[in-house]
Parts: structure tokens; C-alpha cells; sequence
């Protein structure tokens, strides 16, 4: 029951964390998405990230009853204090540019959320962390802009056709450059905590990232006929182009869900070896 609470509570934080990271960097690259769904996700994001406080309580006092315990909250509160309030901070400052629609508190949300994922985890708990938590917080940073993708560009009826193939131009153009450092640091992480690929290759928490990794360049290789095929589409025929550009996002969608199981999975079930 509290490893089903655990994951289960791991894949809302996951998925809310991403969200929410995601719409604010487009945000304050001057995409903004609803204001409704914005101020949805932090308001998920924030129940999310008390909920695994709870959760990890629960698992610390050995019982779901337990997760009300103050005597284990202290050690709970130790592992999760800094980047559960990092993260309400974020949430706060996300639902402030929901309102306020300024660029500042785009960037101030995103980077936040982002860098808290520094703050504990596996890649914190590191005997010798060094750059491994800077380098978590990138990396969740570009899944953030790239897990947005398909709320992002998705071609609604209340978008003039200019900024469709606008917004989708603008996605590949900077895609092109930081979707490379997403692969590059995931490699890093994928070393660092496992040891090297040798033992990468025998873990199942090694495994369970290289197929993260592998899921990954599934959906480089969908937004790269997107770039290729749909951008185009979208100028010369933007009926079709509108059409042809919904099955790779819904196809990237559920992509994204994959890989936020097979994090949670990862992060649930097993671990890196001591």
C-alpha cells in the first residue's frame, strides 16, 4: 500500500513539476498558454508536493495512518524541506505571472521549479554530489520546455494561423539547440548515479533510465519530422498543416506520460546501488 502511495504520489509530483515548469519558461519566452490551466497546474503542483511530504512520512513511520506523525516529520521535513518550499515558491510565483503576465515571474517560476529538483532526490544524495544537482536542475529545465510542446503548439481554433506556424517555428528553432543538452546531461545523470555503464546496463534502476533515454529519442525523432514535414505544412496549406501537426503532439503526449512512469518507476521501485 505505501509503495502504491509513493508511486502514485511521485507521478503527480512528476508530471505537475514538469507542467508547470514547462508553461512558465514558454512564458517568458512570450508563449503564454491559458491563464485557467496555468494557475490549475501550480494549484496541483502545490497539493502534489505536500502530498509526497505526506507520503514519505507515511513510509517513515511505516504506515499510511503514520503520515500524520510528528514524530517522524522532522526527518521527513530534513529530506523534502527545501524543495517542497522551493517549489511552493515556484507555485506562487506561477500563479503571480498567470495573473500578472510578466515575463519576470515566467522565468522566476520556471527556473525555481527547475532547481528544485537539486535539492533532494538521488543526484543530491550523492555521497559527493558536486555538479550533479546543477545538472538535474538543467535537465529538468529543458524537459520542462520540451513536455509543454504539445499544450504549447497544439493548433486551437483561437489561434490565427500565423501564429501557429509562428509558435511552431519558434519551438524547432530553439529546440534545435537545447534538445541535445537534454540527451547530454541525461547521459551524465545516467553515469554519475549508476557508476558507469557497465553497471547502467545491469541495474534495473540503470535500465529503467536508458529505456527514459530511449523513450526520449522516440519523441526527438517525431519532433523532427514536425520540423521538417508539418513547418511546412503550415505555411503552404495551414488546413492541413493544423491537422498534420495534431498527431505528433498527441503522439508526444503520451510519450511524455511513459517517461514520467518510467521516472517514477525508477525513483520508486529501486534505486541506484549504495
Amino acid at each position: 500500500m505505501l509503495t502504491a502511495a509513493a508511486f502514485a504520489s511521485k507521478l503527480i509530483f512528476y508530471a505537475s513539476s514538469l507542467a508547470t515548469a514547462g508553461a512558465a519558461v514558454h512564458g517568458a519566452l512570450g508563449r503564454t498558454i491559458g491563464r485557467g490551466w496555468l494557475l490549475l497546474a501550480a494549484a496541483v503542483l502545490v497539493a502534489a508536493a505536500a502530498l509526497r511530504v505526506f507520503v514519505l512520512n507515511a513510509q517513515m513511520g511505516g504506515s499510511l495512518a503514520a503520515g500524520f506523525s510528528a514524530d517522524t516529520f522532522g526527518w521527513t521535513w530534513a529530506g523534502l524541506g527545501a524543495q517542497t518550499t522551493a517549489l511552493v515558491a515556484a507555485a506562487a510565483a506561477a500563479a503571480a505571472a498567470a495573473i500578472i503576465r510578466k515575463r519576470i515571474l515566467y522565468a522566476a517560476a520556471g527556473l525555481t521549479a527547475a532547481s528544485a529538483f537539486g535539492l533532494a532526490g538521488h543526484a543530491a544524495g550523492l555521497e559527493a554530489p558536486g555538479l550533479a544537482p546543477f545538472v538535474v536542475a538543467l535537465h529538468v529545465l529543458i524537459a520542462a520546455f520540451w513536455v509543454a510542446a504539445p499544450v504549447v503548439l497544439w493548433p486551437s481554433a483561437t489561434l490565427a494561423d500565423d501564429d501557429v506556424a509562428a509558435r511552431t517555428a519558434q519551438f524547432s528553432a530553439v529546440a534545435v539547440w537545447i534538445v541535445p543538452l537534454l540527451f547530454l546531461s541525461g547521459g551524465w545523470l545516467l553515469l554519475r548515479l549508476t557508476g558507469g555503464i557497465d553497471a547502467a546496463l545491469s541495474s534495473v534502476y540503470g535500465r529503467l533510465l536508458l529505456a527514459k533515454l530511449l523513450a526520449a529519442g522516440v519523441i526527438l525523432a517525431v519532433g523532427a519530422v514536425n520540423m521538417k514535414i508539418v513547418s511546412k505544412q503550415l505555411i503552404a496549406s495551414p488546413v492541413r498543416g493544423r491537422k498534420a501537426l495534431r498527431a505528433p503532439l498527441r503522439i508526444d503526449a503520451f510519450l511524455f506520460f511513459v517517461v514520467v512512469l518510467l521516472v517514477a518507476s525508477a525513483t520508486t521501485f529501486t534505486g541506484p546501488d549504495p
